[in-house]
């Protein structure tokens, strides 16, 4: 059965024309929440962060500052060196430290901020000169 083209025609203007005659209803009320999914896999690791502000003086920005510090001479070709503390610090104590067998001796204080140590006559090896410093 062959139908004529004006047949077509017709039956696709109908349809075109109910198509644009849809009734909208009233909104319904919103539905309920539903549960939350399955945690996903975790993503990969972001970029590093920038460096944060300094913190306070201390080990841990909570803790004060060291209030003392240990500076020890050296001894270079057998000649003693001084030790001196920094330009900020004040010298607290002085000892020197002679190797075994020698005998020990009196530190040379220089200035408020140094001291050195000399070998005894007789003496093979220079005693090592310990300072205390601490901040003025």
């Amino acid at each position: 059965m062959r139908k004529s083209p004006f047949f077509v025609c017709l039956v696709m203007v109908n349809a075109l024309a109910l198509t644009g005659c849809g009734v909208k209803g009233d909104k319904g009320d919103k539905g309920e929440k539903g549960d939350a999914g399955q945690p996903g896999a975790a993503g990969p690791p972001g970029p590093q962060g920038p460096a944060g502000p300094p913190g306070k003086e201390g080990r841990d920005g909570i803790s004060p500052p060291q209030q003392f510090r240990v500076v020890r001479s050296s001894a270079e070709g057998g000649v003693a060196n001084s030790a001196m503390c920094g330009v900020d610090e004040v010298l607290v104590s002085a000892t020197c430290i002679a190797p075994a067998a020698n005998v020990a001796v009196t530190p040379k204080v220089l200035g408020d901020n140094g001291a050195s140590c000399e070998a005894s006559p007789g003496q093979s090896a220079v005693p090592q000169a310990v300072i205390l410093c601490t901040k003025r």
